[in-house]
């Protein structure tokens, strides 16, 4: 619990007190101590204290004896009615639970007139030096702990309460102090996870202003953003928070896990950025030419755009902003969506991973992220999806993909691509699978699957076949209908699959494994992946002195090549037909294995 004296913030309902990094410094193996929960919105404590299976809310209280001589009953009843409200809702939430609420007060001496309140102070308030006594050991505590509750309903009732601590996860458990939670819903399985104490320093460090969230991929940029947001959004509920993504897919797989853990979004917004612009447009009446939009989308949105800066004069609309996928945004609407913000005290949070743009807006040379300025910026390197030894071999893929860059390049202000660290090992290498043609490239793909099925025991909705678009046109004018291919073969085969499309998320069931281009994989993760047909890349090769735009299109498809890769979190197969001359793509992920 030491991680937690590293919580920094300037919030006062997130800052640490003396008193709580005391209990940090000193604690027992057998306490448990959680930083900042929030049972119910607007009821915020310090911590949660738990020993020996017992539950105690505590909240320090730094009244001066001067300010409780002249407030005392009004504080009093203050601290009363949040005891009261806590017991209601545990009462109505919660039944089963046994559990205290305490106020330490160390700098009061005595409390003198009780004013009816005296069973509540003798209680559930520590003070004087019963309460500094907190600050050189917890014993004290030992007083005014309840009954033990069992561990598997400790665990979910935590999951409940403190649910920005928690995520989604697969391989690990990331806190040992809890049991990982299985949940069943729509014949899948859903095992939930308390964050590790990183990521919970990571969120209880929200501060005012603007900061940005990078990572590589699978680093828990997601996780880190959604938990301050719901954090705030039971601090201050109140307020209104935003959260915007990208894709539909990413927003898609947002509201499924805040659906799945059951958190009240009552005051969250969650969509994607273009769908914020046309419920802005809606609600204030602008003129939405959807013709125009069908012929030329991009221009149209921009004008769309425009209208809404021009024609919204109150937009401070938002305590909280947070921008996912913040990598695939442009100046102008990074710009457009901080005026949403209240003028001071607001939150402004981003998350990107330049490896990750693949939609034709890489600029290598600056980050379009950075129209805002930031005033710090948290690095993000534990991969808590991905084995060491996927891990390992992307981590070759980056530095051989920075190195290549930088040769073509040296002008660079930073590099694309960024090491992460795994937490568990597989024993299962990466595959590269070496075959002639198309043909060979799906049959192989066919016999990856069978294999990993009939002999390796993997389910086939635990696997993607994934490549880079659904069909590509050549320069002779021919066109490869590479998915239509694809699906002939796996129905020739009895094989059942689904299209990765913007309803499926990590969270969605699925029948049979699932089939993906590039683009619509890009949020989703599984235990085995096959990728082939990267020859499908339209750049394979490049020149020092190339133009700047074809330097980019070649980094724009490494993107798609790591993205491709860090699909994967148990086991990797690669299918190949080029040869290294012929793409230095190629060149790059084969060398990657040799490393």
């Amino acid at each position: 619990m030491k991680k937690f004296l590293d919580i920094q913030s300037n919030l006062d309902a997130l800052k640490p007190k003396k008193f709580e990094e005391r209990i940090y410094s000193h604690k027992k193996d057998n306490e448990f101590v959680i930083p900042k929960v929030i049972p119910f919105k607007g009821i915020n404590t310090d911590m949660l204290y738990i020993k020996d299976g017992r539950i105690l809310f505590i909240k320090y209280m730094d009244t001066t004896e001067e300010l409780f001589t002249l407030l005392d009953e009004e504080l009093l009843e203050i601290m009363k009615e949040e005891h009261d409200l806590l017991f209601d809702k545990m009462k109505k939430n919660f039944p089963e639970i046994s559990y205290n609420y305490v106020f330490v007060m160390p700098f009061i001496e005595e409390i003198e007139y009780k004013y009816g309140m005296d069973d509540f102070i003798d209680k559930h308030v520590i003070i004087g030096d019963k309460a500094n006594s907190i600050l050189k050991s917890t014993d004290i505590l030992e007083d005014y702990l309840k009954d033990q509750v069992d561990e598997i309903i400790r665990t979910i009732f935590l999951q409940k309460i403190c649910s920005e601590y928690f995520t989604i996860t697969e391989k690990i458990n990331t806190n040992k102090n809890l049991k990982k939670i299985n949940y069943y819903k729509d014949d899948m399985e859903y095992k939930l996870s308390m964050m590790d104490e990183n990521q919970i320093v990571d969120i209880c460090s929200t501060n005012y202003g603007n900061h940005a969230i990078i990572g590589g991929a699978n680093t828990g940029k997601t996780t880190l953003m959604l938990g301050r947001m719901i954090k705030l959004a039971k601090i201050y509920p109140h307020h209104k928070f935003l959260y915007l993504t990208y894709t539909k897919q990413q927003a898609n797989y947002c509201k499924d896990l805040l659906d799945l853990m059951d958190i009240d979004i009552d005051n969250i917004e969650l969509l994607t950025f273009s769908s914020f612009i046309f419920k802005l447009a809606k609600i204030n009446n602008l003129v939405i030419d959807y013709q125009k939009l069908k012929n030329n989308y991009d221009k149209s949105f921009d004008n769309l755009m425009k209208q809404v800066d021009n024609s919204v004069k109150n937009k401070r609309m938002f305590k909280g902003i947070f921008i996912s996928e913040a990598e695939n945004f442009n100046e102008s609407e990074l710009v457009l969506i901080h005026e949403f913000l209240y003028s001071t005290k607001n939150i402004f949070n981003v998350s990107l991973c330049k490896a990750y743009n693949i939609n034709n807006n890489l600029n290598i040379y600056k980050c379009r992220a950075r129209a805002i300025e930031y005033e710090d910026e948290t690095f993000l390197n534990t991969n808590y999806r991905q084995s060491q030894e996927i891990v390992e071999f992307t981590n070759s893929f980056c530095d051989k993909a920075n190195s290549y860059i930088a040769t073509m390049r040296t002008n660079l202000s930073s590099q694309v691509f960024a090491h992460t660290n795994a937490l568990f090992k597989t024993n299962d290498d990466v595959n590269i699978i070496r075959v002639e043609d198309i043909d060979d490239q799906i049959n192989a793909a066919i016999w990856e699957v069978e294999h990993l099925v009939n002999d390796l025991g993997y389910k086939y909705n635990e696997i993607a076949i994934i490549y880079p678009y659904n069909k590509k046109k050549l320069k002779n004018g021919k066109i490869i209908y590479f998915q239509y291919m694809l699906r002939k073969t796996l129905e020739d085969h009895n094989i059942q699959y689904i299209f990765a499309e913007d309803t499926v998320t990590n969270l969605t069931p699925k029948i049979g494994i699932t089939i993906s281009n590039i683009y619509t994989a890009k949020s989703l993760s599984f235990k085995a992946v096959i990728v082939c047909e990267l020859e499908m890349l339209y750049n394979h090769k490049v020149e020092k002195n190339d133009q700047d735009y074809l330097v980019n299109d070649f980094v724009g498809d490494l993107n798609k090549v790591y993205t491709a890769l860090t699909r994967a979190y148990e086991h990797l197969s690669i299918v190949l037909s080029y040869d290294r001359e012929k793409s230095d793509i190629i060149n790059i992920i084969e060398s990657s294995k040799q490393s």
